[in-house]
């Protein structure tokens, strides 16, 4: 929710321009794009239970990007959201970024650098995307979505200065629910409850796609709290007050073994693991 996909397109709109001044947001490749009709902007397809991509999806782009631009000078190929893509179809598209034909420009969205493999990395130009300030949220979510400014209020106070996860959140009763039991939990972890922590997350333990989420958003708590105590009010998490709890009681060692158990509990549910299991013992290492 905080503009990858959005920049990529402008990017992707800037090199397929044809106006004066790139992106002119007027010429007829322009307007292709915002329509999602442009011939050379080709988003390769998603494919599995994890959302990645298919080594035949990868072959298929590497076949095409032979070929010639069908409207003007360029093809510009976006794989989005490749935090689940696989070592396997990542190998089988590396030639590709290493000596890309003139003609190719390739751009990939993800939460984080680590979704790509080291190999791959060394042949792009990372460029990080950051949350807006809290006023800048509001200001969007009222002014470009017209949102009340009391919703917004509530929406930037669940979300930072995430604009796409706040409009997400307004939409949303169980996106509200789960941030307010994440809240919980942090305060919870901030008291030491084990039973409390453990009570809150066994709700979830039949859906694994929303413990994911619970999984991820705790991370971000435990980042907020760790912030907090060096003097930072970059904000990620799902609520501050909480974060600020979590933070009195928080050494850096305890963040990062947290942090760490985080990990772990992704990396189970990811391979399939029993969501019960996992978040039963992500609950036990959280109190460590």
């Amino acid at each position: 929710g905080m503009g990858r996909k959005t920049i990529a397109r402008y990017v992707a709109m800037t090199a397929l321009c044809t106006g004066e001044h790139a992106p002119c947001g007027e010429c007829l490749s322009c307007r292709k794009i915002a329509q999602g009709i442009h011939p050379d902007l080709i988003l390769p397809e998603h494919s599995g239970k994890r959302g990645g991509f298919s080594v035949e999806t990868v072959r298929g782009v590497v076949r095409d990007a032979i070929v010639a631009p069908n409207d003007g000078e360029r093809k510009v190929y976006l794989f989005t959201d490749c935090d689940a893509m696989d070592i396997l179809p990542q190998n089988t598209l590396l030639k590709l970024p290493e000596e890309p034909p003139p003609h190719v420009l390739m751009l990939f969205t993800a939460l984080s650098p680590g979704a790509f493999l080291e190999t791959m990395r060394s042949r792009m130009t990372a460029i990080a995307v950051r949350p807006c300030t809290a006023e800048d949220c509001r200001r969007a979510l009222t002014e470009d979505h017209g949102i009340s400014a009391a919703d917004a209020e509530r929406a930037v106070g669940a979300c930072g200065g995430n604009i796409g996860r706040a409009l997400e959140w307004l939409d949303s009763k169980d996106m509200q629910t789960l941030t307010r039991t994440v809240s919980q939990i942090t305060e919870a972890l901030a008291a030491r409850n084990s039973y409390e922590v453990l009570r809150l997350m066994a709700a979830y333990e039949k859906d694994r796609q929303t413990a994911a989420e619970l999984i991820r958003l705790l991370d971000m708590q435990v980042r907020d709290a760790l912030a907090m105590q060096y003097g930072q009010e970059a904000f990620t998490g799902c609520d501050r007050k909480s974060a600020g709890l979590l933070s009195r009681t928080l050494s850096t060692s305890r963040a990062a073994r947290m942090h760490e158990a985080i990990r772990n509990a992704w990396t189970a549910l990811d391979a399939n693991v029993s969501v019960k299991i996992t978040l039963a013992a992500l609950g036990g290492a959280l109190m460590q």
